[in-house]
């Protein structure tokens, strides 16, 4: 069972009382001036242990630990003869880790110690045991809240025969039901499981309603040790892809302390087996090996060992991909794609503004480029022009000024879109001439679940606009929230680059 520990270190602090010699101090008889002082309790290390997995099952919950900030409270119950002779707090800070009160004295007294997370001020002196202080906790059934899932699950550590500097081992002190959907990724050998995106998930036991809460894809509940779960009164739900599930249990299970109970939710078949890349997929990286890994966007979160670089906004057949590779001057470049399939990827930030605000300039340094294509719609010619305006001396092109370092394995440098290419990444591939965003709200799913730049506002290309009758011109955008083209001669609003693969 993998543990993952949070090492705090704190100075040892002692209180030093000086013991007189009976001569110097007059009053003090010979044993109160030989007699034991007392220390300042103090923590050397706080550790906790990850929620055990129930033999039965074999997935692992490693994704959860609680996360100590500033002030942050943990309590030790000083114990003697099972009597509550003490309930001191000790606060957290990130600088220098946890520290005690005036009252936090060691004495011999003390035969037995409970540290528990978190600190509770108003805990009844008569708390003495373990099994009183879980009994003070209520596991409330809407656990939806990251917050009130922290405050209920209490972590615990009962200390022997106590010393003035403690090590804390927490574990914790209820069970965890854990609800997921599994899938995994193998490109060349390296896997990659990821939590499918699930909605309306809940369980019940008798006629208790739980809501779990959402941690990176996993849905997560806690319940007091000792709850029996048996076939049909524990039930559980939730859906995927928009198919309903509600299943139960074959054999009763007893819950344990500090163990983890997992419960498989199942993937509905998708009608074979051919792998396919869409837009809204993830555009990943091995962090160990560099190589491109693509996870479908109804992933819930990024497996650990990748690193996201963009998302897929199209998908290119064989006669587009050749016909881009053409229009843009890369015939004699490989782009081997991903399993076969080729594609455009927006990045997760956006870029600069264009640089040059002079509207003739913008203009004739376009026209210059290609004088046949500049002002066309329908064509995806956005890395050829972006690198030309990359390369010309005569205006400033700014747009990429945070993307040209960043190396993507196997794929086209970062370039400024065309209109043609905006209209997929905004409208969508089934609204290419209607004023829609079903492509802008596919692909800005994708980017929250990963905490990325959303589209936003007016979107530039390097497409040109050109009205002869009205003499309107500038350069194209759109609106993100809505699909509608517009024009401006000098826009300042800022591009978001893409590539292809």
């Amino acid at each position: 069972m993998k543990q993952l520990y949070l090492y705090i270190r704190l100075a040892s602090v002692l209180l030093l009382l000086s013991a007189c010699a009976q001569d110097n101090m007059p009053g003090l008889d010979e044993e109160s001036a030989t007699g034991v002082s007392d220390d300042i309790l103090t923590i050397h290390t706080v550790e906790q242990t990850g929620f055990r997995a129930n033999q039965s099952t074999r997935s692992f919950y490693t994704d959860y630990a609680i996360k100590f900030e500033n002030d942050d409270k943990l309590g030790l119950i000083l114990i003697d003869d099972n009597e509550q002779i003490g309930n001191v707090p000790f606060s957290y800070t990130e600088a220098g880790g946890w520290f005690g009160g005036d009252d936090a004295y060691y004495t011999s007294a003390i035969s037995k110690i409970i540290a528990y997370y978190p600190y509770n001020e108003s805990l009844p002196t008569n708390i003495a045991s373990l099994e009183a202080l879980k009994n003070t906790v209520e596991i409330k059934a809407d656990q939806s809240s990251l917050d009130d899932f922290k405050q209920m699950d209490l972590l615990v550590c009962e200390i022997a025969n106590p010393v003035p500097e403690l090590d804390i081992n927490f574990e914790h002190a209820f069970s965890l039901i854990e609800l997921s959907a599994e899938s995994v990724v193998d490109v060349d050998g390296e896997e990659f499981t990821y939590n499918v995106e699930m909605s309306d998930v809940g369980l019940s036991i008798g006629d208790a309603m739980y809501t779990p809460a959402t941690l990176n894809g996993t849905y997560v509940c806690l319940i007091k040790d000792g709850v029996q779960l048996e076939q049909n009164e524990f039930r559980y739900f939730y859906t995927i892809s928009g198919n309903v599930s509600a299943k139960t249990i074959s054999s009763t299970t007893s819950m344990v302390s500090g163990t983890q109970y997992t419960f498989p939710c199942t993937i509905p078949s998708a009608g074979g087996d051919e792998e396919t890349v869409a837009a809204g997929d993830f555009y990943c990286v091995s962090d160990a090996t560099n190589n491109v890994v693509i996870i479908p966007g109804s992933a819930a979160a990024i497996p650990a060992g990748l690193t996201c670089k963009g998302v897929v906004f199209h998908i290119l057949d064989d006669d587009d991909f050749s016909s881009f590779k053409t229009t843009n001057g890369l015939e004699n470049v490989t782009l081997r794609g991903y399993k076969g399939i080729h594609g455009l990827v927006v990045s997760l930030k956006k870029g600069q503004g264009f640089g040059s605000l002079d509207a003739n300039s913008i203009e004739n340094a376009l026209k210059e480029i290609d004088n046949d294509n500049y002002t066309n719609k329908n064509i995806s010619n956005g890395y050829m022009m972006t690198q030309n305006l990359l390369e010309s001396e005569d205006i400033s092109f700014t747009a990429l000024d945070s993307h040209k370092s960043e190396i993507i394995p196997n794929t086209t440098s970062w370039y400024a879109s065309s209109f043609n290419e905006l209209k997929y990444l905004i409208r969508g591939k089934d609204a290419l001439e209607d004023n829609s965003a079903l492509g802008q709200e596919c692909i800005n799913k994708s980017l929250k679940k990963i905490g990325a730049e959303t589209l936003l506002g007016n979107i530039p290309s390097v497409t040109y606009y050109y009205a002869e009758a009205g003499g309107d011109k500038g350069l194209y955008l759109m609106n993100s929230t809505n699909g509608v083209q517009t024009f401006w001669p000098a826009p300042t609003e800022a591009f978001y680059p893409i590539c292809a693969f």
